[in-house]
C-alpha cells in the first residue's frame, strides 16, 4: 500500500513538473493566485454564524487548498484537504440522513487520516500534517459552533507549523489568517450559546 501511495506521489511530481516547464513564470501565479483565494475563504469560514455555513465555506476552501497543494506536487499536505472535504460532506447530510449522524464517521475519518499519513510520512516534519488534518476533522464534527472555532485554533497551530516546515509562504500566511479569524469570531460571537 505504502509504494502504491509513494507511486501516486511520483506521478504527481512528474505531472507538476511537465507543468511548471510549459507554464514557465505562469505557473506560480496559478497556484499563489489559487492561495490568495483561498486566504480569503479561510478567513471566512470562521466569521460565519451558523454551522451549516461554516461547513460549506470550510469545503470550499478546502477544494482551494487541494488545488494549491496539488499544483505545488505536495501529495501529504493535499489529503488533509481531501479528507476535510469528504468529512463535511458528511457533516452536511446529517440534517437529511440519519446514518450521517453516527459519531462513528468521525473515528472512521480520524483514523483514515492517521492511517494514510503514517504510510505517507517521508519527514518526520509531515506529523505536523496529520495533527493538523486530525484536529480540523475534530473540529467540524463538534455540534457547537463556537468550539468548533476553540478546536480549529488548534487545528491551524498545526497548519502553520506544517507550512513553516515546508517553507509554504502562502499558506503560512493562511494559516495565520485563519487563526486570526478564529480569534475575532470567538469574541464577536462569544455570547452565542447555540
Amino acid at each position: 500500500m505504502s509504494s502504491l501511495l509513494l507511486s501516486f506521489a511520483d506521478v504527481s511530481e512528474k505531472l507538476v513538473n511537465a507543468l511548471d516547464s510549459r507554464m514557465g513564470v505562469g505557473y506560480p501565479i496559478l497556484f499563489n493566485t489559487i492561495g490568495v483565494i483561498s486566504i480569503f475563504l479561510q478567513f471566512m469560514i470562521f466569521q460565519m454564524k451558523r454551522k451549516k455555513q461554516i461547513v460549506f465555506v470550510g469545503i470550499t476552501s478546502d477544494i482551494g487548498w487541494l488545488s494549491y497543494f496539488a499544483l505545488q506536487g505536495d501529495f501529504i499536505s493535499g489529503t488533509a484537504n481531501i479528507i476535510g472535504i469528504m468529512s463535511k460532506i458528511i457533516i452536511l447530510l446529517q440534517e437529511k440522513h440519519a446514518w450521517a449522524k453516527s459519531m462513528l464517521w468521525n473515528v472512521f475519518f480520524v483514523a483514515f487520516a492517521a492511517v494514510f499519513s503514517v504510510l505517507t510520512f517521508q519527514v518526520w516534519m509531515d506529523v505536523f500534517a496529520l495533527a493538523a488534518c486530525t484536529l480540523s476533522i475534530l473540529a467540524f464534527f463538534m455540534s457547537k459552533e463556537n468550539s468548533i472555532r476553540k478546536v480549529a485554533l488548534l487545528a491551524y497551530c498545526a497548519f502553520a507549523c506544517n507550512s513553516i516546515s515546508k517553507l509554504y509562504i502562502v499558506a503560512l500566511i493562511a494559516d495565520i489568517t485563519a487563526l486570526i479569524s478564529c480569534a475575532l469570531a470567538l469574541v464577536r460571537y462569544r455570547k452565542d450559546t447555540r
